[in-house]
């Protein structure tokens, strides 16, 4: 079993032991350390989650019922940005694009925390359908999340 420690600036920890992983942090202010007997250890599987998050490659703003009817759009997630070489990218999503349903989950009614959230309940490498509204018109579009 092999062990590697790794000090990142004296302040983070990792510690790697046969493929299973965790992180060791002190609890710093002004750079002096705030306790000698306190750390935080975030065990790997909080961690994996983290680093397996899928990733779809956009920003988006939410269009609610009233936004969306008074400038005769769709109501759904609204896409300010695509991330370059993203998934997003790749699928030939757009700027101004609005997503509708995620997976034939409809997105019409939630907050961007809660389409955060359906997207983090997916899994990496998983083929999604999005329905997008573009110029009028909706289209299917598969994705590979990342």
């Amino acid at each position: 079993m092999k062990k590697l420690l790794l000090v990142l600036s004296g302040i983070i920890i990792i510690i790697v032991i046969a493929q299973k992983f965790g992180l060791l942090t002190y609890f710093f202010n002004n750079n002096k350390l705030i306790s000698n007997n306190q750390a935080l250890i975030i065990p790997n599987t909080t961690i994996s989650q983290i680093i397996n998050r899928p990733i779809i490659g956009i920003h988006y703003k939410m269009i609610d019922t009233q936004t969306a009817g008074q400038n005769g759009l769709a109501e759904g997630t609204y896409v300010t940005q695509v991330i370059k070489g993203s998934p997003a990218e790749k699928a030939d999503i757009r700027e101004e694009d609005i997503i509708t349903e995620i997976d034939g989950r409809i997105i019409a009614g939630l907050d961007e925390q809660s389409v955060y959230n359906l997207i983090s309940t997916l899994k990496s490498g998983t083929k999604i359908n999005l329905k997008i509204w573009r110029n009028k018109e909706i289209k299917n579009i598969f994705i590979t999340l990342d």
